[in-house]
């Protein structure tokens, strides 16, 4: 009964609905963690429903912009963005009173994570076939010029060593499509 009740809470918890919601905008200017603005302006390409109506697609959002830099382990440059302005299609400007904070994400890789759980899965069952599978991918790819070089650079990047490099800056170009994840609650 005990071990049922364990599993009633934390299949709960792991289903529970997240309090974020994910916003796809479209950089109206080029935007990089080397040299960031103090604000930043997207604009919001799909319409997103509030509790009092919703927000209209090609509406503007002015916010304040705080980066962080890349670190080890292979983590790029990210920001957060704090809403400040609302500018709406029609040129009404509404004034974002209440603190929200979203953070900058790329969106999910389907393909990349698909391939990663399948190379696990292989690997599970025939030792060092994700390293194989890897250093063909390298070789077929030739990034570097020369196939055995791109084979040994694939299979350097895919191994748990290559993660004591520092990640990227983030770029973005104008035009370019992104996510701003933005919490719904008041916990930061």
């Amino acid at each position: 009964m005990k071990n049922l009740c364990l599993l009633a809470v934390l299949s709960t918890m792991l289903f529970m609905p997240a309090l974020a919601k994910n916003v796809e905008v479209e950089a109206l200017s080029g935007f990089s963690s080397d040299n960031p603005p103090k604000t930043y302006i997207v604009k919001i390409v799909e319409n997103i429903p509030l509790e009092s109506g919703y927000i209209e697609s090609g509406s503007l959002l002015e916010g304040r912009i705080n980066v962080k830099d890349a670190t080890r382990l292979k983590r790029d440059a990210s920001f957060t963005f704090t809403p400040t302005k609302l500018i709406e299609p029609d040129g009404n400007v509404i004034n974002v009173k209440k603190h929200y904070t979203g953070k900058y994400s790329k969106g999910l890789d389907k393909v990349k994570i698909a391939k990663n759980v399948a190379l696990g899965a292989g690997n599970f069952m025939v030792k060092g076939f994700s390293t194989g599978y890897t250093a063909i991918e390298g070789a077929v790819k030739n990034e570097q010029g020369n196939r055995l070089k791109s084979s040994a650079v694939a299979v350097y990047e895919s191994t748990p060593l290559s993660y004591i490099e520092k990640g990227g800056a983030l770029t973005i170009q104008q035009g370019e499509h992104f996510y701003i994840n933005f919490k719904l609650n008041d916990e930061e």
